[in-house]
C-alpha cells in the first residue's frame, strides 16, 4: 500500500489532452499475467501503482492481469453511473497527484453534472472537494480487491476503483482499507455492491 494510503478511501486527479481511447491496449499479455500473478504472491495487498513502478508496465496492464477474483473492469463510458456510486460512501480521503507532490483533501464525492458548454464533468460546490473532469478522456474503470494477509486483524485489504486514460495511467483512484483506519460495514456493503456493478459491465479485456 503507498505510505500516503487513505484515511478511508483515496482519490488521485490528474488530466490528460483529448486523444483516442484505446484501452485494449494495455490488457495484459500471458506473459505480462505471470510477471504481475507472481509480484502479488510475494506482494499481497500492494496498490496498482506499486506493482506498475516495479514491474515497469502500465498501471492499466497491471490492473488487467489481476484476475476476475480480484479485479472487475469497464469502459470509461460508465463513468457517470460509477462516480454516483462513490458518491453514496459517507467521505473519502482525496488524493491529488502532480508528479511527487502529493495533496489529501477529506469530503465527501459529491454529485456531477456534464457541462452544457464543454465536455468537463463539473463536481458540486456542496463540499470541500470541487473540480472539473473529463470522463470522455476515460479509456477503463477497474474495481480491485487486494485481499492482503493481515486481512481480518484488526485491518481490511485495500479495496479501490481506478480510472484509466488512453496511455494506461490513473487518472484518478478511490480506495477505503489498506494503511489506513478500517473502514466501516457499512461502507464495506457499498463498495461490495460497486463491485457487483462493475462486473454487470462490458469487461475491456477479454481475458476477465
Amino acid at each position: 500500500m503507498l505510505k500516503f494510503a487513505p484515511a478511508a478511501l483515496t482519490l488521485t486527479l490528474c488530466m490528460g489532452l483529448a486523444t483516442p481511447v484505446l484501452a485494449d491496449n494495455f490488457c495484459a499479455t500471458p506473459e505480462q499475467v505471470k510477471q504481475v500473478q507472481a509480484f502479488y504472491a510475494a506482494n499481497p495487498g500492494a496498490m496498482p501503482p506499486v506493482a506498475a513502478t516495479r514491474l515497469k508496465l502500465p498501471e492499466a496492464t497491471v490492473a488487467s492481469a489481476l484476475g476476475a477474483d480480484r479485479a472487475a473492469s469497464a469502459p470509461g463510458s460508465d463513468f457517470a453511473e460509477i462516480w454516483a456510486a462513490i458518491g453514496t460512501w459517507k467521505e473519502a480521503t482525496f488524493l491529488i497527484m502532480k508528479g511527487p507532490n502529493v495533496f489529501e483533501i477529506r469530503s465527501a464525492a459529491g454529485k456531477g453534472t456534464p457541462s452544457k458548454t464543454s465536455k468537463y464533468f463539473n463536481i458540486e460546490y456542496t463540499h470541500p472537494l470541487r473540480g472539473h473532469l473529463r470522463p470522455d478522456l476515460f479509456a477503463s474503470i477497474y474495481a480491485v480487491s487486494l485481499k492482503g494477509k493481515d486481512e481480518g486483524k484488526d485491518k481490511v485489504s485495500p479495496r479501490g476503483i481506478l480510472f484509466y486514460d488512453n496511455e494506461g495511467a490513473s487518472v484518478f483512484g478511490a480506495f477505503m482499507g489498506g494503511d489506513g483506519p478500517t473502514p466501516d460495514a457499512a461502507d464495506l456493503a457499498k463498495f461490495d455492491e460497486l463491485m457487483k456493478l462493475v462486473r454487470a459491465k462490458s469487461a475491456v479485456c477479454p481475458r476477465e
